[in-house]
């Protein structure tokens, strides 16, 4: 699944490609990949592009017809798209042209561009939402893991009321949004801390290192587009290079001590960890 650093490579590459584009057809090719296709509105002009944790929003200015007074009144709504397991959003020169197997969705714009949301096992989702109206399935997201809200202080805070394990806590989206199981591992790697670690028994200085080192990774792997280890792409369908600068997830051997990498569960996901340099 697609965690913060790939979402925010999506949105950054989605603002150069189609902000203030005028979009003039959407095709729905599979009808679930739209959680309330009823309220759709065809047309407008994408004004707004923007991350919360694991979803992009794009916001849709629709122009009203006559009988309003002006061509120019507008009304929005906005766009949740959550890219799940094997989501891609590929943007297209033409609407025409291209592999259509497993494109669930086309937005096709004025210009005869078009964006393609192709999904293989379609976990992915795009919901409608009126532009007032609240999102609910983000209302209970935690703090963004890039954004000025995720301070030191919200971390400690966090990390002394819970009697979880810290890769655990990482994982959880209702407190800190966007961190996923790759960079989770990248994480507690650099820091030198086990994710078994219960979170209330790290100390001031394990805690500063989680906080500095989830700063400077995801970061780092914004820089890099990301990372490609299956299915992510960028929106120009290239891959990611972050996956050439991780040092434990997926690897066999720990890259400082040599010595073989231990694999656990963790809440139903694999860990991969040396319980040597990591305590």
């Amino acid at each position: 699944m697609p965690e913060l650093p790939e979402v925010e490579t999506i949105k950054r590459d989605l603002v150069k490609q189609v902000l203030n584009k005028e979009i003039v057809e959407i095709k729905v090719n599979l009808l679930r990949a739209f959680e309330n296709p009823h309220n759709l509105n065809t047309n407008g002009i994408i004004s707004d592009i923007s991350r919360i944790g694991k979803y992009l929003v794009l916001t849709i200015d629709t122009v009203l017809p006559p009988p309003h007074p002006s061509p120019l009144t507008t009304h929005s709504y906005k766009l949740l798209i959550h890219l799940r397991m094997t989501g891609k959003l590929i943007y297209h020169k033409t609407s025409k042209g291209y592999d259509e197997k497993h494109v669930r969705v086309v937005i096709i714009f004025k210009d005869g561009d078009c964006l393609l949301f192709h999904d293989v096992r379609t976990f992915g989702k795009l919901e409608v939402i009126p532009f007032q109206a609240s999102i609910e399935s983000i209302k209970n997201l935690g703090v963004d893991a890039i954004s000025d809200l995720f301070t030191l202080k919200y971390l400690a805070k966090i990390c002394h009321s819970k009697k979880t394990p810290i890769k655990n806590l990482l994982l959880d989206q209702s407190l800190i949004a966007g961190i996923g199981n790759i960079y989770a591992q990248e994480i507690l790697f650099a820091t030198r801390i086990s994710p078994t670690r219960i979170s209330n028994t790290l100390n001031k200085k394990e805690i500063k290192k989680i906080y500095a080192f989830t700063k400077e990774i995801l970061e780092l792997a914004i820089k890099h587009n990301g990372t490609s280890i299956s299915d992510f792409r960028r929106v120009d369908d290239k891959t990611g290079e972050f996956q050439n600068f991780l040092k434990v997830y997926g690897k066999k051997t720990c890259c400082i001590c040599e010595n073989d990498l231990i694999k656990i569960k963790q809440g139903g996901r694999s860990t991969t960890y040396c319980e040597i340099c990591q305590c």
